[in-house]
This record gives structure tokens, C-alpha cells and sequence, in this order.
């Protein structure tokens, strides 16, 4: 069975969360776009790929498997061990369901299909989408004619779950002073238009919904990978030279948020790892493209990591210091032990 090569590319990362997998395939399947097809990395081992495709295939899941091993990408891949073809129960579009080599983080595991996919023609653009978020019917469509409109990374209207008529952002700020992410137009009312001052504010696409086209990836390159976990989106949108950032306002994406990591607002249901990464990716980053500054962004840390002490959790609070501490001294990657974890 052959299918032609469709316009774009949703590429979504999973980590042993399938229900949410489901659910924002639920999502696409209700698109108003034709041309797309699915991209999915498993990063959570085999008995979570297991687990993800008894959730999504068979006679009464979201997909059915198919036959198509003439295109390339239906093969393993560099760092994909297997590869599973299939496609929408009630339409034609191709979901790819692929197990990682190992766990290869947010970055990496974008990168596992964006890749290969880079080797192959005729697509136009890659929308690099969190599990945990559902896609209006019309988002698709809005993200793509944005792009085409000359943006080479394009967001939308990016909403919480629980309060859907709120933005969590139009895209983030990094404070080349402070070395905080400062999310523009934080609950403004959804399908406003970002004004032209803030607009001009955004450095990068949150990565939880990200639309890059193939030109704008052909210069910039892959994802960063060294993060594992945070500021990758941030690091990609930096990197975007000559192409501009547009918004969809017409794009709606729910994000539910910390499905997957436990990266929740409040200390009490915040991950040791959520914490951990935050800490040890600002001094990451801000080593790279601050300069000097980055002792500043050190400084700003550790009061950051004493507001935990202030408020009753001294555990975070060590693990925040660990992570600023383990950002000096360049460590990066996938921590095998998060240092002072709870």
C-alpha cells in the first residue's frame, strides 16, 4: 500500500503516557487539514510501546495497522528500534508509532523522526505537538496558512485545560538579564491577537506546540538534545535567524501540562526532576547565549532555590542548588540520579 508523502509532519514525544497519546490523536483525527500524518517516538522502553499500541490499535481504538513498507520511514530508523504503520480508523492519514533506542528526551526524541525525515521530500513543515494537548478542529489548517504567510515558526492560541478561555502563552521570553522565561500574554483571553510590542518580546514557540517549516529546520538544524528536559524550545527559537515568529490566533491548543515529568506550579506536586532540570538548564543555557551575565543568572538561581527553603521545603531547595550547581559545571543529558532528591 503506497501513500504519498503528506504536507506535514506532527511529531509527538511519549514517555509510558498513553492515555494522553490517545487523546491528542483523538484530537487530530477531528483536524479540518487532509495533508498530515503522525510521528510518534516512545521514549518510555519496550513495555511502554507495548502498552501504547494495544491503547491506540485495533478494531475498537483509534487506529488500524497497514502495509507500507515502501516508504523509508515505515523502517527502523537510526535510533528507532522498531517502527509500527498504521493509520486513523476513519481517514487516510498515516500514524508511525516508533520505539526509542532508550530514553532520549524531549529534544531527542523529536529529533528521532525529524531526522530521517529531513532525508525525504515533499513535505513543508513540521508541527512538533505535546501528548498532553488536544488540537481544535481548525487548528491545523490555521498553523499551516500562518506559515505559509512567510513565518518559519508559527504557535497558536496555546490554552489550559483547565480554563480554556485563557492563554498559557502566545510564546516565551528568556531575560537576557535575569535569565527568567517570561510567558507572553499569560491569561489573556483566547483568540486575541498578541499586540505588536509583545509580539516583538517572543523568542521562541513554546515546545508543547511548535510549527517549524522545512526551509526554517534546514537552517537552524535539530533540536538541541544535551537539555533532556526544558529550554530545547527555547534554544531552537534562538537559533531561527532570518525566520520570523507568527501566531495563529485561530489556533486553539488545550495543554493540560506535567503529565509527564510532574512539572506542576506548586512546590507540594512539583517532580524532584521537574526541579532539577529547571535549575540545571537556565545555567545551561544561559552559559551558551548570556556571556557573562550567566553569574548573574547564578546569583538570581540561588535565590530562587532559597524561596523553596522560605517555604517550607528545604528537599527542593536542595535539589534546585544541585541542579544550578551541576549547570556551572556543564553536566548535561539524561541525570541518572537527581542529586538531593526527595
Amino acid at each position: 500500500m503506497s501513500i504519498a508523502r503528506a504536507r506535514l509532519a506532527v511529531i509527538i514525544v511519549s514517555y509510558c503516557n498513553a492515555d494522553d497519546v490517545d487523546r491528542c490523536l483523538r484530537s487530530l483525527a477531528r483536524s479540518d487539514l487532509d495533508q498530515f500524518e503522525v510521528l510518534i517516538c516512545e521514549n518510555g522502553g519496550e513495555a511502554a510501546y507495548t502498552n501504547l499500541l494495544a491503547r491506540l490499535v485495533g478494531p475498537d481504538r483509534i487506529l488500524k495497522r497497514i502495509s507500507n513498507d515502501s516508504d523509508v520511514l515505515d523502517l527502523p530508523q537510526k535510533r528507532l528500534a522498531s517502527v509500527a504503520s498504521c493509520r486513523f480508523q476513519a481517514r487516510a492519514n498515516v500514524v508511525r508509532i516508533g520505539l526509542a533506542i532508550d530514553n532520549l528526551g524531549y529534544g531527542g526524541g523529536v529529533n528521532a523522526w525529524l531526522e530521517p525525515l529531513l532525508s525525504v521530500p515533499d513535505w513543508d513543515a513540521v508541527l512538533v505537538l505535546n501528548p498532553d494537548t488536544e488540537v481544535d478542529p481548525r487548528a491545523l489548517s490555521e498553523l499551516v496558512a500562518k506559515s505559509a504567510a512567510g513565518y518559519g515558526m508559527v504557535g497558536g492560541n496555546l490554552v489550559f485545560d483547565a480554563s480554556p478561555d485563557k492563554i498559557i502563552n502566545y510564546g516565551l521570553h528568556w531575560s537576557r538579564m535575569t535569565g527568567r522565561v517570561i510567558a507572553i500574554g499569560r491569561n489573556a483571553p483566547v483568540g486575541s491577537t498578541p499586540s505588536a510590542e509583545n509580539l516583538a518580546k517572543i523568542d521562541a514557540i513554546s515546545g508543547a506546540c511548535v510549527l517549524a517549516t522545512r526551509a526554517c529546520v534546514e537552517d537552524v538544524g535539530l533540536m538541541a538534545e544535551d537539555y533532556f528536559l526544558y529550554m530545547e524550545d527555547l534554544d531552537w527559537g534562538l537559533r531561527r535567524g532570518k525566520h520570523r515568529i507568527g501566531i495563529a490566533d485561530k489556533a486553539v491548543v488545550r495543554h493540560i501540562g506535567g503529565t509527564t515529568i510532574g512539572s506542576a506550579v506548586t512546590i507540594e506536586k512539583r517532580s524532584d526532576l521537574s526541579i532539577y532540570l529547571s535549575a540545571r538548564n537556565s545555567i545551561l543555557y544561559a552559559r551558551r547565549f548570556a556571556g557573562w551575565r550567566w553569574i548573574c543568572h547564578f546569583g538570581i538561581g540561588l535565590l530562587y532555590a532559597a524561596r523553596y527553603l522560605i517555604r517550607g521545603s528545604s528537599s527542593a531547595g536542595k535539589v534546585a542548588l544541585a541542579g544550578l550547581l551541576d549547570g556551572v559545571n556543564g553536566k548535561t543529558g539524561r541525570p541518572k540520579v537527581v542529586p538531593g532528591a526527595r
